[in-house]
């Protein structure tokens, strides 16, 4: 394990996590030793499927034969295969963010420090992922004339959140129960429990940050019934997905409480993105008028920092962390159904 460590290139892993995530290079550099391998290895891969998927200027077909070209691969690694996949994307398919595109020219390298790791953790890390890309190859079929998707009820909007983030979660809990075998039953089964939950609370934030440009490039994750763009639509339709993400944020706080207390490291990693998100949750809730109208609304750099300050200081108590999830949480706490969880 040591020597495995010491090849992982963590520097240039990193550049990649800064170049495709801002969240997930902020936090998995907190997670300790291998597990920070782990999960920096294990999102440049799924974000590589995820940028597949979401080239919508790219024909079904042809997304969805990359996409099981890619899962091949990653189920029999080898480099000639991992070139010629890579090759694919040389210059010949538009994709609208080039550090993205970047990634997917850099597959042969990814999988070869995938290699480096000790095999449980790469046998969860392809299983994760390979469970992705399948789900997501049923996305892609589902796309209408125009290539873009429309969920049409509740039940798929929450089985879209689980493909592209609560398996995410599950390879999370995967991960921690390889580097802490210590994690007793009863914990790591509430872990596992919560953490599609929190997976989903964080994706459906990002969904309602994007609805404005989603909804003008003609892609409708949020069912047409909450829809404010549509006849009869009102900022009020939309309140009850803040509800359910923000009940979703509150099951990954009970998530992060179930990790143990002396894992400080692994627990701030955890608390980061869950105080953002529900930062943001609130913010776009506070400025939901201007957001419907094509606002880019986002949290302060001094409300980031802010954050990361604050995890600090209470990542090891769960006391702590239930009282600034109250003040970050704010006229959340007034929503309907979640005051329960609140406290």
């Amino acid at each position: 394990m040591t020597d495995a460590l010491k090849a992982i290139d963590r520097d240039r892993i990193q550049e990649f996590l800064v170049a495709t995530s801002r969240t997930f290079a902020l936090c998995i550099p907190m997670m300790p030793g291998m597990l920070r391998d782990a999960l920096g290895l294990g999102y440049l891969l799924l974000r590589n499927a995820d940028t597949i998927e979401d080239a919508y200027r790219w024909p079904k077909s042809t997304r969805i034969e990359l996409l099981e070209v890619y899962k091949q691969l990653l189920m029999d690694p080898n480099p000639e295969g991992a070139r010629e996949f890579a090759a694919r994307f040389d210059g010949r398919f538009e994709i609208d963010d080039q550090d993205h595109l970047a990634l997917l020219e850099s597959t042969p390298y990814l999988l070869d420090q995938a290699s480096l790791l000790p095999t449980p953790y790469l046998q969860a890390i392809t299983e994760h992922v390979v469970r992705v890309i399948e789900w997501m190859q049923i996305w892609v079929e589902m796309h209408d004339d125009g290539n873009r998707l429309q969920l049409l009820r509740l039940k798929q909007l929450d089985d879209y959140c689980y493909a592209v983030a609560g398996i995410v979660a599950e390879l999370l809990t995967s991960l921690i129960s390889l580097y802490r075998p210590t994690v007793n039953g009863t914990r790591l089964l509430m872990l596992r429990s919560l953490e599609t939950a929190f997976g989903a609370g964080l994706q459906l934030t990002n969904i309602i940050k994007d609805i404005f440009r989603d909804h003008q490039e003609g892609r409708h994750y949020i069912p047409q019934d909450y829809l404010p763009f549509k006849s009869g639509g009102s900022r009020e339709g939309l309140m009850p997905i803040v509800a359910h993400a923000y009940r979703n944020l509150c099951l990954g706080r009970e998530y992060l409480h179930a990790v143990p207390e002396e894992e400080f490291d692994i627990r701030k990693a955890v608390l980061v993105p869950l105080f953002l998100g529900v930062a943001t949750l609130r913010h776009l809730t506070d400025n939901l008028d201007v957001l419907l109208e094509g606002a880019d609304v986002k949290i302060s750099r001094e409300k980031v920092v802010e954050i990361l300050t604050l995890a600090d200081e209470v990542a090891g108590k769960n006391l702590e962390v239930r009282r600034v999830w109250v003040e970050l949480s704010g006229s959340l706490l007034d929503l309907d159904g979640v005051n329960r969880i609140r406290a």
